[in-house]
């Protein structure tokens, strides 16, 4: 037993040997630099592409057995950037082959590996020429005289990047850290699992996004086709599961994906893109979206949305929609059906802070007014044409609440119509039209709502800061404005906007304080010492009319029975505030005696100041003018010193005639 160990202790040792010896013989015998020309021509042959092994190609037992070729490069042979580039790759071989002539790849390692991805001004990417055939790289007999076989099971890419540059978009980024991972790899259809990793960095705001994918893939190199099934890609918060495929990639290019995801919050998503103010960050369970189903598929000519379903919050939205490409003489045509619930919009939108406006102050106009200077971008509705049908339950915005909502949106020609059925609005009805017309510059906007019959004491359950009246009311607006940036727009806008209430008890409790504060100087005492705080008028109309901007000359006037108000004044949308000079008159008869005073008190003008923030309490809105209230109080007094002396003059005037006439009798 021991010799029969001691015999095959020799014989395995021999075969080590003897193994050893050959592969050694095989290295020294076997120049790998013969395989150089093979493999450049392989490359060449299959992708038109130029491959340069510009390093050496040496024997490698890590990290696989194989070929080890330094500083390749991978070009088109028209423009003189590389395509990509290689520090190191390793390329696993079949031992055997070797020993047949053969080269037979199994596995693909590649270090470092860095590809320049440009678009130019025209659309032209540089990895995808047309290049002559006379350009091609030219077949060598090295490359005939080595069969190759390729069955790469093993894909590995480690610190790859990619530069991205698109002119025609103005895009500049790159992917760093990206790492790859496929086993059982083929190019014949067979499925096989991906791993992808990495790193985008947008270079202009050097923001950096951490991305994810994984698959069970198949390529069809031949038939053009590329499946991803059991997809997982991570961008958190997002996670996106699913399928997706791409047909035909060589000659007729079409493409589907089936995708839904978990739930995820959209603020958080977006602070991956743009920088959000830390305190208007909701909380991670709330403005949560779930994409329920999202099917869509796609070719050369255009883009179909069947459906996407999202989940918002404890609502849902739903669009499915058709989107063709402009051609040569056609615009990019667009035609989609949105459908939801109950929105809430303040969900969603940054929560106003009361009296936000008023107590930043110049600080924030500073940058609202770089913000508002930018020029708009209503060219884009000269290069399409689009029809869109919008229907919700509900939308709600600050309080307010319109349901059922039915709008329609077209562009056509470069005019934006946008169109609002009547929706139900606190027991009445609004609706609304706008127009964009930016065929011409500058652009021209026009804008209509009407309201009716909606009733002030509904509205004011979700909107207290109203509930000062009663009653059912009507109002209309139509404004104008013309420009290409918001500034332009707001210093343009002119209109007017009118209102009208029956049977409306108001509070005038603001009212009653600026007369008391007027009757300071009245001799005769507080002329509201007995209103009531609130008054039932017959009929309030009112309007506000805009007169080439909002900060100055608008024009407002309201009546209330025997109450008349004038006056004019702007807001300062920056500051959140208003400032209006304006007269407040009792009329006498014949108006409706509502509100009453001393007939002497009648048809005077009194001079008011209404000059605060929005936010303010109501009461603070108006104080009177004291130094012209004093000048109207000593015009009333030398009108009355006035009309005395003119009444004694005309005593003494008709006495002397009595007496005359006396005279005359008498004789």
């Amino acid at each position: 037993m021991s010799k029969l160990l001691k015999y095959l202790t020799f014989f395995i040792t021999g075969l080590l040997v003897f193994v050893v010896a050959l592969a050694l013989i095989l290295f020294v015998v076997i120049d790998p630099n013969r395989y150089r020309p093979v493999l450049e021509d392989l490359v060449a042959s299959q992708t038109g592409l130029q491959l340069q092994i510009a390093g050496d190609m040496n024997w490698t037992f890590r990290p696989v057995f194989g070929l080890s070729l330094q500083d390749v490069r991978l070009s088109n042979g028209v423009t003189p950037q590389e395509l990509a580039s290689f520090s190191n790759v390793a390329l696993r071989l079949e031992p055997a082959g070797l020993f047949r002539g053969e080269l037979n790849l199994q596995e693909f390692i590649a270090e470092d590996l860095h590809i320049n991805w440009t678009v130019d001004s025209n659309g032209q990417t540089n990895w995808l020429l047309d290049l002559p055939p006379s350009e091609a790289p030219a077949q060598t007999s090295s490359a005939g005289s080595i069969p190759v076989d390729i069955n790469i099971a093993q894909v590995t890419l480690n610190n790859a990047s990619i530069d991205i540059q698109d002119q025609q978009q103005g895009l500049n980024a790159s992917l760093r850290r990206l790492n790859l991972s496929g086993s059982n790899t083929n190019l014949q259809g067979q499925e096989f699992p991906l791993e992808i990793s990495t790193q985008l960095i947008d270079q202009t705001t050097n923001r950096r996004l951490d991305l994810n994918l994984q698959s069970d893939t198949s390529i069809d190199l031949d038939a053009g086709d590329i499946a991803l099934s059991d997809i997982r890609f991570n961008l958190s918060p997002l996670l996106i599961t699913g399928s997706a495929e791409i047909n035909n990639f060589r000659n007729d290019l079409s493409w589907q994906a089936d995708l839904s995801s978990q739930p995820f919050n959209l603020s958080y998503l977006l602070e991956n893109f743009m920088a959000l103010p830390e305190d208007s960050m909701p909380a991670p369970d709330e403005q949560q979206i779930t994409v329920q189903t999202l099917r869509v598929n796609g070719d050369t000519e255009g883009v179909t949305l069947q459906e996407l379903l999202l989940g918002l919050n404890d609502t849902s939205l739903e669009l499915s929609g058709d989107l063709l490409f402009a051609t040569g003489n056609r615009r990019m045509m667009i035609g989609y059906e949105l459908r939801g619930g109950d929105i809430n919009l303040d969900d969603w939108l940054p929560a106003s802070e009361e009296g936000q406006a008023s107590a930043t102050g110049s600080g924030t106009s500073g940058g609202a007014s770089t913000a508002n200077a930018t020029e708009l971008p209503l060219e884009i509705l000269n290069t399409l044409d689009l029809r869109g049908n919008h229907s919700f339950d509900s939308i709600s915005y600050s309080g307010l609440r319109l349901a059922p909502v039915s709008a329609t949106l077209q562009i056509q020609n470069g005019v934006l119509n946008l169109v609002s059925q009547p929706a139900g609005f606190y027991d009445g009805t609004l609706a609304a039209t706008a127009s964009v017309n930016a065929s011409n510059r500058p652009a021209r906007v026009e804008l209509e709502t009407q309201l009716e019959n909606v009733s002030a004491v509904a509205l004011t359950e979700d909107k207290p800061r109203l509930g000062f009246f009663t009653g059912n009311f009507n109002a209309n607006t139509s404004h104008t404005m013309q420009g290409n940036t918001v500034d332009a727009l707001l210093n343009s806008i002119s209109g007017a906007s009118q209102m009208q209430v029956a049977n409306s008890s108001v509070d005038i409790t603001m009212l009653k304080q600026v007369f008391a504060a007027i009757s300071v100087l009245n001799p005769d005492g507080n002329l509201a010492a007995q209103w009531p705080d609130t008054v039932r008028f017959n009929s309030v109309e009112a309007y506000l009319l805009f007169n080439d901007g909002l900060d100055e000359n608008q024009e407002l006037r309201m009546r209330l029975d025997n109450f008349d108000v004038s006056g004019t004044g702007g807001i300062n949308l920056d500051q959140g505030e208003f400032d209006y000079s304006v007269e407040f008159t009792i009329l006498g008869e014949p108006a409706p005696q509502t509100i009453r005073v001393n007939p002497n008190y009648h048809n005077i003008p009194w001079p008011i100041r209404c000059d605060a923030a929005f936010a303010d309490p109501g009461l603070q809105y108006c104080s009177p003018d004291l130094q012209r209230v004093r000048e109207v109080f000593a015009q009333m007094a030398r009108n009355e010193v006035e009309r005395r002396a003119s009444e004694a003059i005309g005593e003494q005037v008709e006495r002397l005639r009595n007496r005359v006439r006396e005279l005359f009798q008498n004789n």
